[in-house]
């Protein structure tokens, strides 16, 4: 019996060029998690499933996380085929990624945001799982780096993108914005973000919107806070 493999190949169409492309996705059953960090990094056991969320089209040089791939808008189009398509040699993504093939993928999908003019969540996003693989690879000074990115952006997503039909909420992202403080050393800035998140909590109808364990590791960082405040 032939062995199953816990990555496959899928055919889809680009929303750019509308060629059909091959992407590499992961067998779920093979995904097992085995920490999280308070970032929302994710460590897993055997074959890790953010390698292969940054998702490029062979044909265009259109590329975009998994979730948001067939999301592109007209002029996003438009501006892909006129600043990257004309320019673009063929590469291809599909197959097992160590961590280089990785960061080539997210480093062009941030590329496409840059040329394609959009929102700062999607910036935020893509450079904290840039910051992600950094990581994994034991390089802090590039993990830092694209840390600052992603709290740079994360902050201009609360003050000035709308939410309504976002899949993030604004509490999730006060406490990223904390962590990401954190990270970064920024401990005032870090205590400030905690503390307005759980001040939300005070009011019963604020509190329905907070997830649960944003709200209890919240508390839980400033708990952190001070004691390493008091030890120092």
């Amino acid at each position: 019996m032939t062995k199953l493999s816990p990555i496959y190949d899928s055919e889809i169409t680009c929303p750019v060029c509308e060629k059909k492309i091959q992407v590499t996705k992961v067998r779920s059953r093979f995904v097992k998690l085995v920490k999280q960090d308070d970032d929302l990094c994710p460590h897993y056991e055997t074959v890790n499933p953010v390698l292969y969320e940054a998702w490029v089209c062979s044909h265009c040089g259109y590329a975009a996380h998994s979730s948001v791939f067939d999301k592109v808008l007209a002029n996003g189009r438009i501006a892909v085929l006129e600043n990257i398509t004309k320019k673009w040699t063929s590469r291809d993504f599909t197959g097992e990624r160590d961590y280089e093939k990785a960061l080539e993928a997210y480093k062009l999908v941030l590329y496409n945001l840059q040329i394609r003019e959009a929102p700062y969540s999607e910036f935020a996003k893509i450079c904290l799982r840039i910051a992600w693989i950094y990581r994994y690879m034991g390089n802090k000074d590039e993990e830092e780096k694209f840390l600052k990115h992603s709290y740079d952006y994360y902050k201009k997503v609360y003050t000035r993108e709308a939410l309504k039909d976002s899949a993030l909420d604004e509490f999730t992202i006060m406490y990223i914005i904390g962590v990401l403080a954190k990270r970064l050393n920024l401990i005032s800035e870090a205590r400030l973000w905690f503390s307005r998140l759980i001040s939300f909590s005070s009011n019963p109808e604020e509190r329905a919107k907070i997830k649960p364990y944003i709200l209890e590791s919240a508390r839980e960082q400033i708990q952190q806070l001070r004691t390493e405040t008091m030890n120092e």
